[in-house]
């Protein structure tokens, strides 16, 4: 009894929108009608009453809203009844008493397909059908005052009628096929969404743990101590919390994935870039989570010919996941099976030899929510594959023979080589200025490799040295000028990477413990990237990427700086007074909290003349950190004023903090007398590693160079696009310094807040075609969004930003609805953040509490 009766409220809920709206059209269409054929159209009978009568029986099912609730399993029923007298007793009727007229004959077949559309089940249609022709054509005949004559053109008609009706249940039964196949998509939409909405907290929350246990294991090595754990002991445990990590990272990126694909987002085309199939496909396979290292050796990758193709790296990543999982589940119980991943004529072909998919099968592979033989899969997968290729401006094909393979061809366009050379041209255009002057220290035991990083870093105006072991790194990191980075090899005779930077890190009395070290290795797995970051270093760069990625790789680590020193108190800038000039108040807090963290005292200023006025005053100031967009007087005016002093002020380091990043900014900067440049919004790593150069270098008696300036972060400089997917909302990586620093709190939801009404306040000042005003609040809403980690607004808005300051209006006419959307998705995004952090934040506290 339970099934039939959730069978019915399932079509019930199904139907509600029809019902109403059919009652709707037989209150209106029968009166009408009616007047029709009685006076426009005069017809030889029709009857006022018959019509009434049909017209008021709907109308219960216009208000079936409000129907209480007991009756509600009446509905249905009630439905029916009234389909069967509105439509085939009401017509049949009339047919006959107008003596089957050929307009008639038309009503009664456009009846039965109208009662078609309402009624998806083929035996119901009929069973309606029947009783309603049957009791119509019984009261008409019952009804009408001379008997019913039936001629021989009227037969030819009438015999017409079971093929309609059979037309009629076929149609129908199309439509409720097609009906469950959406119902069902639209569930399974909603499923994956919900889950994969679900899971991003549980996962995020493991992240979390994972990444404290990686903290609070020891190192490997520790100069002067010996280890905590064996060696061999510590490293099983770093490579067990690598796969773990990687796990997880793994399948955050599925959900994001996932999410994209059921709410049909765009893969926009101006964030891809030029890469090298090879490098990137080669990646995709060192960060893929086999299972063990024998499904690891199934797969192999063979490189007939590199090329060049111009994808968004993460997208093309999450392609080849898709197929190598696919692969890899088919060939699971074939134990010969191989993957073969080849890359040759602007093509990437996977193919395995395990049992191929069926030929009945392969057209519909590409469709959503299609899998074939893998019960646990959404089916996302290779629809989402198709979308990516279509990004990419290529197409993905699939043959199969069973029990023999399965090949899947990615084919790209072929990329002009006028437009890589344009986009090598840019790349290095655009880094000369960035490393100009930067000191690079390059430790690696190979020659060869030394000289080609000396070569690629020189052509960008860097100031390069090198070592060829640990022990001489150290001793020249301490016998030099402080350098501004340090590539380092892993494996090196007499003293090897991680030892080398576990003894640069521990000496925090040099003045190079907190320098840049990024490690130089072809060591491929993730276990190495763990112990990297244990060791102490901020990036690990491939040896087999190109001059260009490198270089790219580069520029990153300088943007986003180093956080090893963020989780942690120091007392680096013990005694140091600090000097945080901005108009936004939020600003000033984060640079606050970061500088606190490191020992600064720190003192505020709104405005340029508040600046002057500390100067004036009695206390000692080591350093100024300076908006450049200040009212009444900015960072630019400002610094020349200091910079005329005759005191000792007039060589104090001055860091500019802005939120525009392109050049023009920067050297007007740098040409006011400003040491540094850094892009809003304020990274820890970055602004802790500007002011220990400085700092450094005045120790060393040297006058503050320009050429120790931070330009434009990376992906602007770098000739990439500013623009960026609306998938990626928040930087969460910003977002977790935030919440380290105990800044997600009440002035955090001011900041939130204060984005919905810049945006008000935005689009007053556009309806006005103020400029001045647009300008205003363009700046104001650009470093909100970037202080308090709203990133894809943050990178739209300075787009836009940058043409106004230029006093020209965007050229786009939507780019005011689409700040507005922006805003509005990233203030929700913020907000579930905030109480996803302050959830977790009150977890750990009910934890300590419970637990000694």
């Amino acid at each position: 009894m339970v099934m039939p009766r959730e069978s019915m409220r399932d079509v019930l809920e199904r139907s509600r929108f029809a019902i109403r709206w059919g009652g709707a059209l037989g209150l209106l269409c029968h009166p009408i009608y009616y007047v029709v054929w009685t006076y426009v159209l005069p017809q030889p009978y029709d009857n006022l009453f018959l019509r009434l009568s049909a017209a008021l029986v709907c109308i219960p099912l216009i208000f079936q809203a409000r129907w209480p609730k007991r009756f509600n399993h009446y509905l249905l029923i009630y439905w029916h009844c009234c389909l069967i007298y509105v439509l085939p007793f009401v017509c049949t009727f009339l047919a006959i008493r107008n003596s089957f007229s050929t307009m008639w004959m038309m009503t009664e077949v456009m009846m039965i397909f109208i009662l078609a559309l309402c009624i998806d089940n083929p035996l119901l249609l009929m069973g309606c059908i029947g009783i309603g022709v049957f009791s119509g054509a019984l009261a008409a005949v019952l009804s009408s005052p001379v008997p019913i004559a039936v001629t021989a053109a009227d037969q030819s008609n009438l015999a017409l009628l079971p093929v309609v009706v059979l037309c009629s249940m076929a149609f129908s039964h199309a439509i409720s096929k097609g009906r469950i196949f959406v119902e069902k998509n639209r569930a399974l939409q909603a499923l994956a969404g919900s889950i994969a909405h679900e899971m991003r907290n549980p996962l995020s929350q493991l992240r979390y743990v994972l990444d404290r246990v990686e903290e609070a294991l020891p190192s490997t090595a520790q100069p002067g101590r010996s280890p905590a754990l064996p060696r061999e002991n510590a490293g099983e445990l770093y490579r067990h919390l690598a796969h773990g990590q990687l796990s997880i990272e793994r399948g955050l990126r599925i959900i994001a994935m996932t999410l994209d694909e059921v709410s049909a987002k765009p893969i926009r085309p101006d964030c891809l870039a030029y890469l090298s199939a090879a490098t990137t496909t080669r990646k995709a396979l060192e960060e893929y989570g086999f299972g063990d290292e024998k499904e690891r050796d199934k797969v192999r990758l063979v490189v007939r010919e590199d090329f060049t193709f111009k994808v968004d790296e993460t997208v093309y990543l999450f392609t080849l996941f898709n197929l190598i999982k696919n692969a890899l589940h088919h060939i699971a119980t074939h134990p010969a099976a191989t993957l073969t991943l080849t890359i040759e004529q602007q093509s990437v072909v996977v193919r395995d030899t395990g049992p191929g998919i069926a030929p009945d099968m392969l057209p519909h592979l590409f469709e959503p929510f299609r899998t074939a033989g893998n019960s646990a899969g959404t089916g996302l997968g290779l629809a989402y594959c198709q979308r990516a290729m279509q990004a990419f401006g290529g197409s993905i094909t699939c043959r199969s023979e069973l029990a023999k393979f399965t090949e899947f061809t990615l084919q790209f366009p072929v990329v002009p080589k006028s437009e890589i050379v344009d986009y090598e041209r840019r790349i290095l255009e655009h880094a000369m200025p960035f490393f100009d002057g930067k000191r690079i220290l390059i430790v690696d035991d190979d020659a060869g490799q030394r000289a080609r990083a000396s070569h690629a870093l020189s052509k960008v105006g860097a100031h390069v040295s090198e070592a060829e072991n640990g022990a001489i790194a150290l001793t020249v990191l301490r016998e030099s000028v402080p350098y501004d980075l340090v590539l380092m090899d892993i494996n090196m005779p007499v003293l090897d990477g991680y030892r080398t930077t576990e003894r640069i890190r521990a000496d925090h009395g040099d003045p190079s413990w907190n320098v840049l070290i990024a490690a130089y290795t072809a060591e491929p797995g993730t276990a190495v990237r763990l112990l990297a970051r244990r060791a102490g270093m901020d990036e690990i760069i491939s040896k087999s990427c190109s001059v260009l990625e490198l270089i790219t790789s580069l520029q990153t680590l300088f943007e986003s700086g180093n956080r090893h020193h963020l989780n942690q108190k120091s007392d680096a800038f013990s005694g140091k007074s600090i000097l945080v000039a901005d108009d936004d108040t939020y600003s000033r807090l984060v640079a606050k909290g970061y500088l606190e963290r490191c020992g600064a005292s720190v003192v505020e200023a709104e405005h340029g003349q508040a600046v002057l006025a500390h100067l004036q005053g009695d206390g000692v100031i080591d350093a100024i950190i300076m908006d450049m967009n200040m009212p009444g007087m900015g960072g630019v005016e400002t610094t020349a004023l200091i910079r005329a002093r005759a005191d000792s002020y007039a060589t104090v380091p001055i860091i500019a903090l802005t939120s525009q990043s392109d050049i023009k900014a920067v050297q007007t900067c740098l040409a006011a007398g400003m040491n540094e440049v850094m892009i809003k919004p304020l990274q820890g790593g970055s602004l802790y590693a500007c002011l220990a150069r400085q700092f450094a270098r005045q120790r060393g008696g040297a006058v503050p160079a320009q050429a120790g300036s931070l330009p434009a972060p990376a992906h602007t400089l770098a000739g990439k696009p500013a623009a960026m997917s609306e998938s990626a909302l928040l930087d969460e990586k910003h977002l977790e310094e935030l919440a380290s620093l105990d800044l997600l709190d009440e002035s955090f939801l001011k900041g939130i807040e204060q984005i919905r009404l810049l945006v008000t306040r935005l689009g007053a000042s556009v309806a006005a075609v103020d400029l001045e005003s647009t300008q205003g609040a363009l700046h104001l809403l650009l470093g909100v969004s970037g202080n308090i980690g709203a990133r894809a607004l943050h990178q739209f808005v300075r787009q836009i930003y940058a043409r106004l300051v230029e006093d020209e209006w965007p050229a786009e006419a939507d780019w005011l609805t689409r700040v507005g959307a922006l805003s509005e998705r990233s203030t929700e995004a913020l907000q579930a953040y905030f109480a996803s952090a302050r959830a977790r934040r009150e977890h750990r506290d009910l934890l300590s509490d419970e637990w000694p």
